[in-house]
């Protein structure tokens, strides 16, 4: 996979398919393998693109500069390196705050939109999560974070019946896990976002999908970003957990066809 330089970092990026771009931007793991399921599916129609977040997998990990609005403008300068006028993203959890900063700020550089297991801004719930994500990976490290994210991220379904899989992501997020100080920045990120008020800015043709049994993002979480967004189509399925994309790949990549289908894309 190469590394990119797009200014003032480098990012690891994979890329396959040709056609329209469609940009896929993961989650606070940050790894874009966590996409597999999709690149090997919409590569077949689209110029698939997915990289690793600044301060994870093989990118680079300064040890501070974290903002969803951060990384917003990291996709920028990546698709601006790549030669991209517009492209069309799918965010999940951290990412689709990601998203949200896209659609807001660059709403020229969007065509379509799919927000998966997103928040439009965090609550108690979501505020207990992280901090003690937060806590176990200053008391503990890099390595148990890793474990003890895994629990929130892949839910007990994915543990029961796609353990390989989980067991894989693990392997490549233990192996180029980030200090604690990045971490813990990582996950002051995902606390501080919040576009409420921005949101009915957005008009790109959005598909927002959310998991009734996510245990790291509340699916009514998945209702507000929908009321927030005029025109937005909203999808929740019933089982999944926060990975719905990975647990049920052909299940969330049909939503995303139809979705497509239905704008004529």
């Amino acid at each position: 996979m190469p590394r990119i330089n797009i200014g003032d970092i480098s990012l690891n990026v994979e890329e396959r398919g040709r056609g329209p771009a469609f940009i896929f931007i993961p989650g606070l793991v940050g790894l874009l393998n966590a996409r597999d399921f999709q690149i090997a599916h919409f590569s077949k129609r689209f110029r698939c693109i997915a990289f690793d977040h600044r301060g994870t997998g093989d990118s680079d990990k300064p040890l501070d500069s974290y903002s969803t609005r951060i990384i917003a403008a990291d996709v920028i300068a990546l698709m601006d390196k790549l030669g991209i006028e517009k492209a069309n993203v799918a965010g999940t959890s951290t990412g689709g705050c990601v998203l949200q900063c896209l659609a807001i700020d660059y709403p020229d550089r969007l065509g379509f939109c799919v927000f998966s297991n997103t928040w439009v801004r965090a609550d108690e719930y979501i505020n207990r999560v992280q901090m003690t994500r937060k806590r176990i990976a200053l008391s503990y490290g890099p390595e148990e974070y890793v474990n003890v994210s895994s629990l929130f991220t892949n839910g007990a379904m994915q543990f029961r019946h796609d353990l390989e899989k989980v067991l894989a992501l693990e392997a490549r997020a233990l192996q180029t896990v980030a200090p604690v100080e990045v971490l813990a920045g990582r996950l002051d990120m995902t606390l501080a976002h919040d576009r409420t008020n921005e949101l009915h800015r957005i008009r790109n043709p959005s598909l927002i999908v959310g998991t009734r049994d996510d245990a790291t993002v509340p699916f009514y979480q998945s209702d507000d970003l929908h009321n927030a967004i005029a025109g937005s189509k909203l999808v929740i399925v019933e089982e999944g957990g926060h990975y719905s994309y990975r647990r049920h790949w052909e299940q969330w990549n049909g939503i995303v066809d139809a979705f497509l289908a239905e704008n004529g894309i």
